[in-house]
């Protein structure tokens, strides 16, 4: 049977809307109808398959619903898609007959990436099925540790010697098997080195008697074997690459990194930032229907100290300028609007900064323009703010010192809290921490209670309480 997308979003459907068939796939499970439920994977494509089995909160449900499909290679492309916990429990579950041959049917990093996420005794079993060419590719790829470009690297290229001709390198397309990816050209000195890359198309307009040594392209982007994924995923990114070669010390092409397989590394590097960046712990899942409340509660906690702590301090510090609170009452009414704005004006500014180190347009070295650049936008946004804010104490009040001490609280925290949310992320990276951290509660809470301390020194100092 055709394989058919089902249920294609309209174009007055909004973009984040979970498609009718995972609500009917998951329905006709519960009401047991198998005749039925399997008509409809067998329409579904992969990916689509992927995404009713990674809503479900139930591994058993899982489970049933993949062993519903029954082309090993439509099995191993929704493997592919799946949630790290329902890959392993699939697999480990599933006969080992199946289980061959849904492996042997993956790309070799995505194989060996699940072989290496198993327990021992299921890996080892796995392994010993396999045949002994995939056996040797997966243990090649295992050999280099998780999250580098070694690890996520498939090693099916198509690579051809220096001394190659056009008009063989041609026929030696025509002649592949598979290969993963063929539209690169890479060229080898006698060493197995990488000295260069072509195009197709560069092949197939130039004479067949040409050396591709003088068709190629010798400046080549690559990666080393131990560099990071996220790292190869910026320069894929930067350069507008459908795939980068990976080295080892010595220079030999030891294997290739295709953009759809640096997707998911930017993705998962997106999410973890993200969740950093509020505050949650970066292993704490999207899944939260498949979670318990007490084992999210015990992820947040410990994000949420600090914070708790920078409270209490403020807390202490209202406390200590008690004198001045009870004085001129006024000034609580406009604490909320001081605090919020500095922080609404950090959160800005921290994002912008965590970012811009993420993907390689801000760098350490550009602190000073950074700082200098923000301090410039907190005060043109403070002097606006600080305009309104003291108008309508003046207007309210009829104050002019209360106008001048609200005006000024606003206009300096705006400022600062732009400084210590562009410094925050720049020096944790400097120290070889993760920036996104700073863009989280940590910069809310620093604003907060030094906006509180300046906030009541002002209002202190002006009224001479």
């Amino acid at each position: 049977m055709s394989m058919i997308a089902i249920d294609e979003p309209q174009k007055s459907a909004a973009v984040n809307q979970t498609p009718m068939y995972v609500e009917t796939v998951h329905r006709l499970y519960h009401k047991g109808a198998t005749a039925q439920l399997t008509r409809v994977i067998d329409k579904l494509l992969p990916a689509d398959i992927a995404l009713v089995i990674n809503s479900s909160d139930d591994v058993n449900e899982a489970m049933d619903l993949f062993e519903l499909i029954k082309s090993p290679m439509h099995a191993g492309s929704t493997l592919k898609d799946l949630n790290e916990d329902f890959q392993i429990h699939i697999i480990s579950l599933c006969t080992l007959e199946r289980a061959v041959s849904i492996l042997e049917s993956l790309p070799p990093d995505t194989r060996s990436s699940i072989i290496g996420k198993l327990s021992p005794e299921v890996g080892d079993r796995l392994m010993n099925a396999l045949r002994q060419e995939t056996q040797k590719e997966v243990q090649d790829l295992l050999q280099y540790l998780p999250d580098t470009a070694g690890s996520l690297m498939t090693s099916r290229f198509f690579a051809l010697p220096e001394q190659t001709t056009a008009g063989a390198a041609i026929q030696a397309v025509r002649e592949l098997p598979f290969h993963e990816f063929v539209f690169y050209v890479y060229v080898l000195d006698d060493k197995n080195r990488l000295t260069g890359v072509s195009s197709l198309r560069q092949l197939l307009l130039s004479p067949a008697h040409t050396p591709i040594k003088q068709l190629m392209e010798p400046r080549v982007h690559t990666v080393n074997v131990d560099t990071p994924q996220e790292d190869a995923a910026k320069l894929v990114t930067r350069y507008a690459l459908l795939a980068i070669p990976v080295v080892n010390d010595q220079g030999v092409l030891r294997g290739i990194i295709t953009a759809d397989d640096l997707i998911n590394v930017i993705q998962d590097a997106d999410t973890e930032s993200m969740m950093k960046a509020v505050g949650v712990d970066a292993e704490h899942k999207l899944s939260i229907l498949a979670q318990s409340a007490t084992n999210i509660a015990k992820k947040r906690l410990p994000w949420l100290v600090a914070p708790f702590m920078g409270g209490l301090l403020a807390a202490y510090i209202l406390g200590h300028y008690e004198h001045t609170m009870a004085t001129v009452i006024q000034l609580s009414f406009f604490m909320p609007m001081i605090f919020g704005m500095a922080g609404n004006v950090g959160s800005q500014t921290a994002v912008v900064a965590v970012r811009g180190l993420a993907t390689g347009a801000i760098r350490v070295s550009d602190y000073v323009k950074l700082l200098f650049k923000e301090t410039q936008v907190g005060m043109l946004v403070g002097v606006f703010y600080a305009a309104c804010l003291a108008g309508y104490a003046l207007v309210v009040f009829k104050s002019s010192v209360l106008a001048f001490v609200v005006g000024i609280s606003i206009l300096s925290n705006i400022t600062y809290a732009g400084i210590i949310a562009a410094s925050l992320p720049v020096l944790l990276q400097k120290m070889g921490y993760d920036p996104a951290v700073g863009g989280g509660p940590y910069v809310l809470t620093t604003v907060d209670v030094l906006g509180v301390v300046n906030y009541l020194f002002i209002a202190t100092m002006v009224y001479g309480l």
